[in-house]
Parts: structure tokens; C-alpha cells; sequence
């Protein structure tokens, strides 16, 4: 069956491609950036540019955010005249755009006009106590034609985003990784990995390395004539490797980088399960696993009870030691409830021949702290109503205790002496000479289609 376009998303489209070409044919341009994945309330946000004195356009870092409204059957504009017409705002929105720390307009898009009115939204303007309220437009002073001021036209000075007058230090989510001297090549009796670890278990052989299996090819960071001799010679073809130096073997190319890798994984989802950190494969996140049948605290209010099952103590971005419930119960009504995990996504970087683990916090719900929550509209309003209150601030602090839990200062994963191991290091600070204004939490969140369990800090 063919999939159909719904009208409204064809309108509301039509009101962006007006407006990006408003804001692409202005002198100067207009920089326009939609914020589609985060609809808080906002659409989007213009930066303006000028013209240097070398007559190349530059970007100002003036911003102000749009809310774009686009109609073909006027649903929520009345009162219309000739003259003027008034726009319909729900109470919700408008107290969010008066909150945001940044400027809002309201940019209207009438279709069958083809016409575009912008309007700046009052901050002080007193709310009464109504579900709607009317934001009057004059169809003369307020349209957006041919004009080439926008700041005139809607009567707004920019915003800049950078604050010269501070200094800050920036905290990077990701984090060196010391790689050791040697890797080796071994010809493997197998090509399948789950062989190799029937082996492993049917002789019950431990320690073992971390390995890499491509085709029958083994790769892995120690040498294995130091380990079991059970283990070489039901695995291996031949006992003796090719030892080639770390450096030279990520030059080859991208699968020698992939093969690295993927041995750093297996080192990593090791030592994260020794400190009762699982993997969920289906959301690709680590997640803090649920240790006790029995709450270690309870929280009960009128309708809802809070149980946690499992605490940790790390040091935050302050120095201090921060004890945190990650992994807890919510329950609401006594029917419905939910478990809600810190977890955390891993991607790798390389920057020139230096490889780089990136974290990048997020949560795990599920149904019984074990299986994942498979219920999307309700993972979409647990999303919703922690991006309602999660910044930078807080992922930070997330940022801070997990990397901090791990350890507090070089993270070992394979050690054999000083020039040959692998660690992840610490964070990395650096002090400029800015800082960045963030806008202020919201209170209330419009719903949004997201059901992918918090892909929550995605725009920070």
C-alpha cells in the first residue's frame, strides 16, 4: 500500500521553503537553521551575516529564534481583515517563548497568499488565565516582502550567543586512548568467533586475551605464546605470530583501524561488566545493571512511588563525591511502572593516527531491569519529560560521574609494563577566553515522535 503525504506536512513545508528563501535572497543573508529533531517550541533560528572589510560575508553569531507557523485554512488565525488578522498561541508555547533566555518571532505563512508576516513576541506582555491568547499582526508593518532589514521589520535587535566577557573551560566528551606497541597476527584453525569460544569454554580455559577474528585471521595485543598451550593448539594453525608495531599497522588503512577497534571493545565491555555495567545490544548502550530484588530507598507521593535499586559513588565535575541512584523504579497509580537506568553510548574518533573514545550519556528503560521497554509512545513521553529538564549542565554532570565511576584518573584496560599497555586517559579541559549562553530549561515540552530511548543530548 502506498504511503500517503499528510496535507499538513505539505503545508508546513511549503511555510519553511518560503521562509529559507526569504532569509537565502536577503542582503546580507540570513543564516537559517531548522531544528526539526527538537521541537521545543521552536522551529528553528536565524543568525545574521555582513559584509567584512575584504567584502566577504561573515556570520555575526547575532541569533534569534523562529517559530514558524504556516496555514492554508487559517485554523488558528482570526479576526482577518484587510489590515491585520490576530494568530491563535496556546498558552504552553507562548510561556515558553516569553521564558527563553533568546528572542523569539513568530513567523506566519499564509499559502494561498504566498505571503510571509513575522512578529516579534512580547516578554512582558501579562498572560491572562486562558488556554489561548491572540498576537495581533498588521499586514503592512509586519509582512516580510522585498524588504532587506529584517531587524527593522520586526523591530527585534539580535542576540549574540558568545559572551565575550567570561571565561570558560570546555569539557571534551571524549577521551585519549593509549594504545600499546605491538599487535599480533596469528592464522586461525576457525573463521567463526563462536567456535573459538565453544573451545574456551569446553576446555575452561582463563585468562584469555581479547581478540579480533577476521576470516581465519586472529588478531590480538599480547603475544600468545605467553598463554595457555591448550588454548594454541586447538585455535591456532600455527604457534608462532607476525608482530607488527601498532603505528604501522593503523597507516595500512580503515579496516586495520577497524580491527583495532574491535579488539578495544572487547577490552572495554570486559572491564565496564566487572563493574556491573551490561551491554543492551538492541539500543547499542551500556546501561548500569539492576543488582538487588529488594529497594534500597523508597520515595512515596500521592500517585506515584520511586524505588531504587542500586546506588554508586563517583566524584562529580566539583571534586566531591556524588552518590546517584542509577537504577530506579517508578511506579504510578500502583499499575503502570517502568525502571529507568543511566547508560551510555561509546563511538571511537580518529584525529590524525591518535584514536579517541567518545561517551555519550544517555538512559535505558525497561520493563523489569532486565528486558527493554518495547512500548515506543510510552518511551516517547519518558523521553519528552526528561529533555524537559536536562541541559548542558546536567549532561555534563552526567559526563563527570560515569567517566569518573570508571575511574578517577587513567582507565587500564591491558597492561604488560609501561611501553605496552592500553588506557583510556581523562578528560581534557581547555580555558577560552568565551562562553556560550544557554537558554533556559523549558517547562513544558511539546510532544514529540522520538522513541528511540533518549537520543536525549543529540543537539548538544
Amino acid at each position: 500500500m502506498a504511503k500517503i503525504v499528510a496535507q499538513n506536512h505539505i503545508t508546513a513545508e511549503k511555510g519553511v521553503t518560503k521562509f529559507a528563501s526569504y532569509c537565502i535572497n536577503h542582503s546580507p543573508v540570513i543564516i537559517f537553521r531548522e531544528e526539526s529533531k527538537h521541537d521545543y517550541g521552536v522551529d528553528g533560528e536565524i543568525e545574521m551575516t555582513r559584509t567584512n572589510s575584504e567584502g566577504k560575508t561573515e556570520a555575526t553569531g547575532e541569533i534569534i529564534k523562529i517559530q514558524l507557523k504556516s496555514t492554508k485554512l487559517k485554523g488558528y488565525i482570526n479576526n482577518e481583515t484587510k489590515e491585520s488578522f490576530n494568530f491563535i498561541a496556546k498558552d504552553s508555547d507562548l510561556k515558553y517563548w516569553q521564558e527563553h533566555s533568546l528572542p523569539v518571532v513568530v513567523v506566519v505563512y499564509f499559502v494561498e497568499e504566498d505571503a510571509l508576516y513575522a512578529k516579534t513576541i512580547d516578554k512582558k506582555l501579562v498572560l491572562k488565565n486562558r488556554k489561548t491568547h491572540t498576537i495581533p499582526f498588521d499586514k503592512t508593518n509586519d509582512i516580510l516582502g522585498d524588504k532587506d532589514n529584517f531587524q527593522i521589520s520586526v523591530g527585534q535587535q539580535f542576540t549574540s550567543r558568545v559572551n565575550f566577557d567570561v571565561s570558560e573551560d570546555l569539557y571534551f566528551n571524549f577521551f585519549k586512548v593509549k594504545l600499546p606497541l605491538f599487535i599480533w597476527q596469528y592464522d586461525s584453525l576457525f573463521s567463526n568467533v563462536s567456535d573459538i569460544f565453544s573451545i574456551i569454554k569446553k576446555y575452561e580455559l582463563s585468562p584469555l586475551p581479547q581478540f579480533a577474528l577476521i576470516g581465519k585471521k586472529l588478531y590480538c595485543l599480547e603475544d600468545l605464546n605467553k598463554y595457555n598451550r591448550v588454548f594454541r593448539e586447538n585455535i591456532l594453525e600455527k604457534q608462532n605470530g607476525v608482530k607488527t608495531r601498532i603505528t604501522n599497522f593503523i597507516n595500512v588503512g580503515l579496516e586495520e583501524r577497524k580491527i583495532l577497534i574491535l579488539i578495544l571493545n572487547r577490552y572495554i565491555k570486559q572491564y565496564l561488566y566487572n563493574k556491573g555495567i551490561k551491554f543492551q545490544k538492541d539500543y547499542n548502550r551500556y546501561y548500569f545493571a539492576k543488582f538487588n530484588d529488594e529497594p534500597l530507598e523508597t520515595k512515596v507521593k500521592q500517585n506515584s512511588k520511586r524505588e531504587v535499586f542500586r546506588f554508586e559513588k563517583s566524584k562529580g565535575k566539583s571534586g566531591r563525591e556524588d552518590s546517584r541512584a542509577v537504577v530506579s523504579k517508578y511506579t504510578y497509580y500502583e499499575t503502570s511502572s517502568f525502571y529507568r537506568h543511566l547508560a551510555f553510548q561509546t563511538s571511537y574518533e580518529w584525529i590524525d593516527s591518535n584514536l579517541y573514545l567518545l561517551i555519550h550519556p544517555k538512559y535505558l528503560f525497561t520493563e523489569d531491569g532486565f528486558d527493554p521497554l518495547n512500548n515506543k509512545e510510552r518511551i516517547t513521553r519518558l523521553t519528552n519529560s526528561l529533555k524537559q529538564s536536562e541541559r548542558n549542565t546536567q549532561y555534563l554532570n552526567h559526563l563527570f560521574f560515569i567517566r569518573k565511576f570508571l575511574d578517577k584518573g587513567e582507565v587500564t584496560l591491558f597492561y604488560e609494563d609501561v611501553s605496552n599497555q592500553l588506557s583510556i586517559g581523562d578528560f581534557e579541559v581547555v580555558n577560552v577566553n568565551f562562553g556560550i549562553m544557554e537558554d533556559k530549561p523549558t517547562f513544558k515540552i511539546a510532544n514529540h515522535d522520538d522513541p528511540s530511548q533518549m537520543k536525549l543530548f543529540e543537539n548538544l
